[in-house]
């Protein structure tokens, strides 16, 4: 189905889009071998459609201010939708794509899209009455395969605090777990994952995330000091552009997972194309939003690449992921953090559940929740 199937939007057009912003304090106390976080921004799209249909979307957003995601959503994207007919989007989209050449705004522009493209399937699913993953495709299952995310740098935090995380992680049934490596000396970074893997079950995996930290030689050797058959995945070994250098550690054994914040077409191609990956990760709120994941999908068919799909939010972004991975079966797991969890309540809220490792999508229409007031401060609205 398409999202602009005429029958779910003859004569519907865009009346009004709220823009709505959630801000965390996390007070410099958690960071990544990247990004030390005082705070963390979410922003959320509502697209009211003019049969009063409402549907809710969320764009990428790491920054420590949303400032700029704000104006230019503000300034270059909303005023071009302002009572535009929801069948004319396509081509809206098409060309605001083809200007970002010139204007270089690709990135927020993707993530500004990101958020529509799912407010626009948050609504078709609502007017055929049915949950966003049977909209998606008639055949999912509605049972999303999850991993837990945890395991991220703290202040004052020991490998034993860290254990006693992670073993809590698992405990709540999960038997697919993420972690943080790259922030420290290898020597101590390789003591943080094998105390890990020595007090987890023998069963139990995990992803190990360097957030692009190393280069060929000091990622295979990382790789090398666990034992394979516990390690799910090692996401963003490498910086983002060494793509041959991603193809040799796959050639070599090493399950490679990225790039979580990528959304250019060429980009994932040419990564699927050179066999790069063993996951293709994707975040919802930035590459496109279901679109684009449909389109991708489509490109995995035969590569023996699986699809891995990557949310660091809210619970808007966390169960875009989980309907997607419920209706597609390439998609190999989603990413449920235990950080960051905006609006968390909103999923068992929904009728929606995690047993063991999977994810279990209520029948709701659409994504199966909704913003109430006070959940986040309106920006603007156009």
């Amino acid at each position: 189905m398409s999202i602009f199937d005429k029958d779910l939007h003859s004569g519907l057009s865009v009346e009004r889009i709220e823009i709505h912003v959630a801000t965390v304090d996390l007070g410099g106390r958690v960071w990544n071998p990247m990004i030390k976080w005082t705070e963390k921004s979410n922003v959320f799209i509502t697209l009211h459609a003019s049969d009063g249909t409402v549907g809710i979307g969320e764009c990428w957003c790491l920054d420590t201010r949303p400032d700029t995601l704000l104006a230019y959503l503000k300034t270059e994207v909303l005023p071009l939708m302002r009572a535009t007919p929801l069948a004319d989007l396509p081509a809206l989209f098409a060309s605001m794509r083809n200007r970002a050449t010139l204007t270089t705004r690709h990135g927020l522009l993707e993530s500004a899209l990101s958020g529509l493209d799912l407010a626009l399937w948050d609504i078709a699913a609502k007017r055929a009455g049915l949950p966003l993953w049977k909209t998606l495709n008639s055949n999912g299952t509605g049972k999303a395969p999850v991993y837990i995310s945890g395991g991220i740098y703290g202040l004052n935090k020991t490998v034993d605090d860290l254990v006693k995380e992670m073993v809590g992680l698992e405990a709540q049934g999960f038997s697919c777990l993420k972690m943080k490596i790259g922030g420290q000396t290898e020597q101590l970074d390789t003591e943080r994952v094998n105390a890990v893997l020595a007090a987890l079950k023998s069963d139990t995996k995990l992803i190990i995330d360097s957030v692009y930290s190393y280069d060929f030689d000091s990622a295979l050797r990382m790789y090398r000091t666990f034992d394979p058959a516990r390690i799910e995945a090692f996401q963003s070994p490498l910086p983002p552009d060494d793509i041959p250098g991603m193809r040799r550690l796959v050639e070599l054994g090493v399950p490679v997972m990225g790039i979580e914040a990528e959304y250019r077409p060429q980009i994932h191609s040419a990564m699927i194309r050179e066999r790069s990956l063993r996951f293709l990760q994707v975040a919802p709120s930035a590459v496109g939003g279901p679109s684009r994941m449909k389109a991708l999908v489509e490109e995995l068919e035969g590569t023996g690449i699986g699809m891995s799909l990557e949310v660091s939010s809210s619970v808007v972004a966390t169960l875009a992921a989980a309907h997607f991975a419920a209706a597609e079966g390439r998609v190999a797991h989603f990413e449920y953090h235990s950080i960051h969890q905006v609006l968390f309540e909103k999923i068992a809220a929904g009728g929606h559940r995690i047993e063991g490792s999977i994810m279990h999508l209520s029948d709701l229409p659409g994504l199966g929740m909704a913003l109430a007031p006070g959940d986040a401060v309106t920006a603007f609205v156009q």
